[in-house]
Order: C-alpha cells, then sequence, then structure tokens
C-alpha cells in the first residue's frame, strides 16, 4: 500500500511535469521526448521481473523486497534534482529497476499464500487496498509539488522507505527452490515462459495495457488541455483544495479526478468479484477488457467533462474486473515453487503495452492533439505567423483572432479534432479482445 502510494503519486505527476509547456517549475520537454522516457521506464520496469521474479523463489522475498525498495527509494531521491533529458531518464530506469524487482516478490508472497477456491476474492482484496492507498495518493502529490518539485521527488523517497518497516515484521515461510543455479535458474525461466497458456493471454493483454498506459499518460495532458470541469465544481461545490486556477477560473485539479478510478476501485472491486465469479478466468478477461475500451473511448471522444467522468468509471469497472483476473490466471497456472516467477510473467503484458504504448501515445498526442502544437499550427497555415513557440502561441492566437481562452479553445478544437486519437486506442482495445477470444479455446477453463 506504501509503495502504490508513492508510485501512483508519481505517475498522476509525471506526464504533466516532464512535457506540459506552461508548467511552472516543470522539465518542459516534448511529447515525443516524454514517449521516449516513458517507453524505456516501462520496458525497464516491466521485463526486470520477467528475468528476475526467479531470484525471489531462490534467495527469499524478504531480502529481494528491501533491495528493491532501497534502489528504487535512491531512483525518487535523484530524480528531483535532473532538468537534462538523458540525466533524468537516468533516474527514472533506478526507478524502473527496483520496481521491476519490487512487483513479483510481493505478488508472489500473496500467491504462495492463497488457493484456487479463493484466489478471485484475494486478488480483488489485493486490488482494494492497494486503490485505498492509491486513493490518498492526489492531495499528497498536490501537497509535496506545491512545496516545491525537489521536495516532490525526495518526499516520495523517504515515504518509500517507510514501507521497509512492515517487512521486518511478517515471515515469508514459502517454498523455495535454493538447489538451483543462478544459471539453471535463467534456463527455467526462459523454459517457463514458452507456456503457450501464458502467450495466449501476453499477447491480447498488451493491447489493454496499451489503453491503461493512455489512461494514466496521456489522458491528464488531455484533460489539461481540453476539458473545463469548472461547472461541475461548481454544481457539486467542491472545497477549494480539490480545485486549481486555470485559464478558465477554479477547476477540478485533474490529480482529482483520479480519484474516480482508485475510490470506485476500493468501493466496488470486492463486490465485482464475487459477481463475476461464476464466469470462469478467460470470460472475466473478455468482459473486462471490452468495458475498459469502451471507457477510454468515452472519456476522450469529446470535451464535455461529464462524459470525461462516466468514461473514467467506466474505464474503471473495466480495469477493476481485469487486473485482478489476469493475476488470477497467472497465479493458477503457476507451479507451487515458482509463484514469483510466473507473476514475474505479467509483466511481459506491462513491457509490451506500456512500452509500445508510450510511444505512440507521445507521437499521437504532440502531432494530433497538443494544444500550444495546435495553435502553433493554426498560426502558420491561417495566419501566416510562423515565429510562435509553445510559451506564446496560445496568447497570441487569442491576440490575433481577439477571442476569450474558453473560444480560443473551441476554435482548435473545432478545427483539428485531437479528440480522434482516442479512436485508435478504441480499435487497439477491440483487437485485442478478438486475439483474446480466438485465443480461449487453448486456455484454462
Amino acid at each position: 500500500m506504501i509503495e502504490r502510494l508513492v508510485y501512483s503519486a508519481l505517475v498522476l505527476q509525471m506526464a504533466v511535469y516532464i512535457s506540459q509547456k506552461d508548467l511552472h517549475g516543470g522539465l518542459g520537454f516534448e511529447h515525443t521526448d516524454k514517449g521516449l522516457i516513458f517507453f524505456v521506464w516501462a520496458l525497464v520496469q516491466n521485463l526486470t521481473p520477467v528475468f528476475t521474479g526467479g531470484l525471489s523463489d531462490k534467495y527469499g522475498r524478504k531480502k529481494i523486497l528491501v533491495i528493491s525498495i532501497l534502489i528504487a527509494a535512491l531512483g525518487y531521491f535523484i530524480t528531483g534534482f535532473q532538468r537534462e533529458f538523458y540525466p533524468f531518464l537516468f533516474s527514472v530506469i533506478m526507478i524502473g529497476f527496483g520496481l521491476g524487482l519490487y512487483r513479483p516478490a510481493i505478488n508472489g508472497l500473496i500467491a504462495s499464500n492463497i488457493n484456487n477456491a479463493n484466489s478471485s476474492i484475494a486478488w480483488a482484496i489485493n486490488i482494494t487496498l492497494i486503490n485505498f492507498a492509491v486513493f490518498f495518493s492526489p492531495p499528497l502529490a498536490k501537497y509535496l509539488e506545491e512545496v516545491s518539485w525537489v521536495i516532490f521527488f525526495s518526499g516520495l523517497s523517504l515515504i518509500l522507505l517507510l514501507s521497509l518497516i512492515p517487512i521486518f515484521i511478517f515471515k515469508d515461510e514459502s517454498p523455495t527452490i535454493e538447489n538451483i543455479s543462478i544459471t539453471e535458474l535463467f534456463k527455467s525461466t526462459l523454459s517457463e515462459v514458452s507456456d503457450k497458456r501464458i502467450w495466449k493471454v501476453i499477447l491480447p493483454l498488451s493491447g489493454f495495457m496499451m489503453i491503461y498506459m493512455q489512461f494514466y499518460e496521456t489522458l491528464p495532458n488531455f484533460i489539461y488541455d481540453w476539458i473545463d470541469t469548472g461547472k461541475i465544481a461548481e454544481t457539486l461545490k467542491l472545497p477549494f483544495f480539490m480545485l486549481s486556477e486555470t485559464p478558465l477560473g477554479l477547476a477540478i485539479d485533474f490529480k482529482w479526478l483520479y480519484n474516480i478510478n482508485s475510490g470506485f476501485t476500493v468501493i466496488g472491486a470486492v463486490l465485482i468479484s464475487i459477481l463475476i465469479k461464476k464466469y470462469n478466468t478467460m470470460n472475466g478477461l473478455l468482459l473486462g477488457l471490452i468495458i475498459a475500451t469502451f471507457g477510454i473511448l468515452i472519456s476522450g471522444l469529446t470535451n464535455n467533462s461529464s462524459y470525461l467522468i462516466i468514461g473514467m468509471m467506466t474505464y474503471t469497472l473495466g480495469e477493476m474486473i481485469t487486473n485482478p483476473k489476469f493475476s488470477q490466471y497467472m497465479s493458477e497456472i503457476a507451479p507451487v515453487n515458482k509463484k514469483s516467477m510466473f507473476m514475474g510473467y505479467i509483466n511481459l503484458a506491462l513491457a509490451i503495452g506500456f512500452g509500445m504504448g508510450s510511444l505512440i501515445g507521445g507521437f499521437l498526442y504532440k502531432n494530433y492533439s497538443e494544444k500550444s502544437g495546435l495553435a502553433i499550427k493554426y498560426l502558420h497555415e491561417e495566419l501566416g505567423i510562423n515565429n510562435a513557440t509553445h510559451k506564446n502561441a496560445f496568447s497570441l492566437l487569442m491576440e490575433k483572432k481577439n477571442i476569450g481562452y474558453g473560444d480560443a479553445t473551441n476554435l482548435l478544437w473545432n478545427y483539428y479534432n485531437p479528440e480522434l486519437i482516442w479512436i485508435i486506442f478504441g480499435v487497439i482495445g477491440i483487437v485485442s479482445f478478438a486475439m483474446l477470444l480466438w485465443g480461449k479455446r487453448t486456455a484454462i477453463k
């Protein structure tokens, strides 16, 4: 819970911190740079468990958890001091490597203490507890960020170190594979990963992870640029600490919008798992995938804040079905002494989906949806102005057209249709659904 609190606070801010041009103290990198950073981060964080998951089964999960937390905490700390691309990328790689060691160890610990009869409920409880912690990440991120960005990253590092305390309290009595050498362990890892049951799910779930990536990487920028939530804030009479000042006036701080995801999961994950318990694992995955796909489409295809919230709730419903079912599937097919190794294979889908999703999302947003970029394009194509920059393009557009901020936003929205990028991710979701349906005949029942 502590690790997810810290990681969620980081993820909520990273897309905006890296690439939002008008963010005070941000890096101001291009969206393609952001995509490359997220791509490398995804590969490191999600390929590491594939090859190191067996280390937890060999040396013990507590030892690997301590090492992973120390590495990740150092990565969080040094990230706050980096302003250039490659040093920043290196610090993010440290975070990714540390968390890559962490995930199969903690998941293997859970998997070794549950059985097929209770696994559906157990993984739903796991998701619920994680999202209970995630629910508090927006206020944590907002508080630390308002002090300074250095304090933001340093504070997350210190909080992560607190997760070392419970590690020394619990016992890990799971069976290990101590009698195998490192060479034999890696050979076993490569041998097990060729299991067709794994790839029948890994490939289509990679498409889901591409959608998942856009929900956390691209949608924050999209909300920041295009969606005015001020009317909802006024109608609900939300307190000031949940709001932020925008050129359109007070609006819901986008970080608080993501509490729809975590709050809904806390309330509904266990209940949903009970309702779909009669479904076998593969049917549950199919149901969750198609719901999440429609959710991401509803979120982005209009600039209406009400549809954004409906879409986020729909996506969350799909996510809370898919994620525990995915973990349940891998847990059920894993040998008893190789739980961490098999839970590490989950990250193959994350590596493929997050990596490709980062590059695709960064490219699409930079070229077709970034508001400052579209303002530059409009000034060049329609007004013959060629010296605009990301810093001044939008204000220059308002000045030349003699219109307000909202009208200028609507002008670019109607002229360039930045929402159309979400159709591409909808197609990816539908193709992934079809692949999973096709592979169902050889999957577990």
